[in-house]
């Protein structure tokens, strides 16, 4: 997953560069967004994910605690 988020912030960065070439604002604003989308999303997808992994850690723990003082 950690190489979807590096992929995505390298075809993010080659949009960003690609808006400074159109013509127009409206399709240079375009081109920031999909840049934006780019990097952002798989980012995001893998913090959900990173900070469910850490949940299930801890919810083990807790059990493991709990039947060590039982």
């Amino acid at each position: 997953m950690r190489v979807l988020v590096f992929i995505g912030a390298v075809v993010g960065a080659l949009c960003l560069l690609a808006s400074f070439f159109m013509p127009g604002a409206p399709q240079q604003a375009a081109m920031a967004a999909t840049a934006c989308a780019f990097a952002i999303i798989p980012y995001v997808l893998f913090r959900v994910g990173a900070t469910a992994d850490e949940e299930d850690q801890r919810r083990k723990i807790i059990e493991l605690l709990k039947q060590k003082q039982q």
